[in-house]
């Protein structure tokens, strides 16, 4: 007998051929990517980091002193007005501070430096005021000084803002911008103390970048104690932020002998004050070096030039110096003697210019009346 059995092994072998199935990945809900689990996934991969403006502020902008190159003092008159730096003129009203500007100015604008008409390159001048008619007031005053008309430029009207005078300087090309006065052009209350260090920064950078000199003028208050920075418009942050300035102004004792007096310079010494001469026909001239201090152009003294003991003490001076000059304890021992008193004697001195030098031999001061020559101390004999 035959039995068939199913051959499940053999079943198994012959069954249709295997044919692959595309892949269906199942659908799953993916969480939100965020910006920890970005961090945790690529720790490698940097992520982009918004600036903090705060940080950028902070951050100290340094370099060394070696990086930077040596740049020697560029001057538009030496030892007193430098380009690229703020210098200021201060004085009572009626002092000469404008005359004495527009006379720097005139010079300048000839090419020649002014008082000792050394050669220059002539250079644009800009001016600006709120107080002077250009017509009536600085056109003539500047002929008179023989200025450059060409090269003088007026700034009218008010100046609103400092982007004013930085385009009058790009059309320009002054090398010399001057505030007559400053403060009344901008309407800034220098009183306060956060106001003038933002205007002086704002207009340091200006003559910085244009290499000009911005000379301000500065009317001071009334005659009384303290250095010019204490007297004047605003804080004295003004004159910390000068590299040069300067006093115009008389003795009590001398009203008719102005000079101007350098009172500041961090750029070297100071130079010496310069005396000038505003006659009745309104002309303009420097007269020499002066002897005037800053003590005696702030005395607070009364004026007494008219009083008849002060024009007996001048009278007698002149005559006694007529043709000779002698030392000061000489003067002083006779005029005791002729009854006149020495304090009245010293300010009869100044009324009259009377100069003074002292001899490097013996060590005495010698006086000599203006008209003379310049006395020959070094040899004189001491009495």
């Amino acid at each position: 007998m035959t039995i068939n059995r199913l051959n499940t092994r053999m079943s198994a072998f012959s069954a249709p051929p295997f044919t692959p199935q595309p892949e269906v990945s199942p659908s799953i809900e993916h969480p939100p990517v965020t910006a920890e689990v970005t961090e945790h996934l690529s720790p490698q991969v940097p992520t982009q980091i918004q600036a903090d403006p705060a940080a950028i502020e902070s951050s100290a902008d340094i370099v060394y002193l070696s990086d930077l190159p040596l740049r020697p003092v560029e001057w538009l008159w030496q030892d007193r007005l430098a380009s690229g730096t703020l210098s200021m003129i201060s004085g009572e009203p009626g002092s000469g501070k404008t005359w004495v500007a527009l006379a720097i100015a005139a010079a300048l604008s000839r090419g020649r430096a002014p008082f000792t008409g050394v050669k220059l390159k002539p250079c644009t001048v800009l001016y600006a005021s709120m107080e002077h008619d250009s017509s009536q007031v600085i056109h003539p005053r500047f002929a008179s000084l023989n200025g450059d008309a060409a090269r003088f430029v007026v700034l009218r009207g008010a100046v609103s803002a400092p982007s004013v005078l930085e385009d009058a300087l790009q059309r320009t090309h002054a090398r010399l911008l001057i505030l007559d006065p400053f403060d009344s052009l901008f309407g800034a209350d220098l009183h306060q103390s956060r106001e003038p260090r933002s205007f002086l920064g704002t207009l340091a950078t200006l003559a910085e970048k244009y290499r000009c000199c911005i000379l301000l003028i500065r009317h001071l208050d009334k005659r009384g104690p303290g250095r010019p920075a204490r007297r004047g418009q605003g804080s004295t942050e003004i004159s910390a932020a000068l590299r040069t300035e300067f006093l115009a102004g008389t003795s009590p004792d001398a009203p008719s002998q102005p000079a101007l007096l350098q009172v500041k310079s961090n750029l070297g010494p100071l130079a010496l004050p310069l005396a000038y001469k505003i006659d009745d026909a309104g002309n303009f001239l420097w007269t020499g070096p002066s002897t005037l201090t800053l003590e005696e152009v702030l005395a607070t003294r009364p004026n007494g030039a008219g009083r008849p003991e002060r024009r007996f003490a001048g009278k007698w001076l002149r005559q006694y110096l007529q043709d000779r000059c002698e030392t000061q304890a000489t003067i002083e021992r006779d005029a005791q003697r002729d009854g006149v008193n020495i304090s009245t004697l010293r300010r009869a001195k100044f009324d009259l210019g009377v100069r003074s030098a002292k001899n490097g031999v013996n060590g005495s001061w010698y006086w000599a009346l203006p008209s003379q020559e310049e006395p020959q101390l070094a040899v004189k004999e001491a009495r």
